[in-house]
């Protein structure tokens, strides 16, 4: 079938008909393996973070995997399935944006409040800081999954939540970016269950993308799925 490669040698400008030139195919080629994995490893390396701070968030999150079945891919699919496991990734992308700044050129002069753009000017936007607003958000400093699911994650204003970016530069790879994430994060979590291991919090540092500074040790303990729950035994 075709390819994301395929798609961009066949890609055209709408207006001359040119194509993308060989130099411009590779760094997009390179921008989808670097961004697309660097990004996803980062929020669940901080969901997995959060959530071993959050024991009655990991009993319902793990009642909610063992439940689905073993088609995992199918019920991140549904959009219900794994409703909790992509509200859990959702809030640990809140706190943690896996891109916690973007920055777009201004192409002619606008106004935004009270604050006059001229063009060319270079507009930064922190996600990081956006996601944590006080008048954005009710207890903004605190893990709370349940701000993301159904019924709720409908009154988040659109503009107060950026992990993915908004309007015409969205990131093209949204809806497989977080479809990955909560497979991957529920084939851990049926089997494995992990819990910080640090002395002191970690720092999160952006290199581009938001990741913690001095890593993320875990001590990781082996479980066996219930559709009850649960009991971890040691790993070996």
């Amino acid at each position: 079938k075709p390819d994301l490669l395929d798609a961009l040698l066949a890609a055209r400008d709408p207006e001359t008909g040119a194509g993308l030139g060989e130099e411009e195919v590779g760094a997009n080629i390179v921008t989808f393996i670097g961004a697309g994995h660097e990004t996803t490893a980062n929020a669940l390396t901080w969901s997995l973070y959060l959530i071993s701070l959050a024991p009655d968030v990991r009993t319902a999150l793990e009642t909610e995997i063992d439940a689905a079945g073993d088609d995992l891919a199918a019920a991140a699919l549904s959009g219900e399935g794994l409703a909790l496991t992509r509200a859990v990734i959702e809030e640990a992308m809140r706190l943690y944006p896996p891109v916690p700044s973007l920055s777009r050129t201004a192409l002619a002069d606008d106004v935004a409040g009270a604050c006059i753009i001229p063009k060319g000017a270079l507009v930064v936007i922190s996600p990081y800081l956006l996601h944590r607003h006080q008048t954005l958000w009710q207890a903004p400093e605190q893990f709370r999954p349940e701000r993301f699911l159904p019924g709720a994650r409908e009154a988040i204003p659109r503009y107060a939540y950026l992990p993915f970016g908004a309007g015409p530069r969205i990131c093209i790879g949204q809806q497989f970016a977080m479809v990955e994430a909560m497979i991957v994060l529920a084939v851990l979590l049926r089997r494995l269950r992990f819990d910080y291991a640090g002395s002191d919090a970690p720092m999160p540092v952006q290199r581009i993308t938001l990741r913690p500074g001095r890593g993320m040790p875990m001590r990781v303990t082996v479980r066996r799925p219930s559709r009850r729950g649960s009991q971890p035994t040691e790993a070996n």
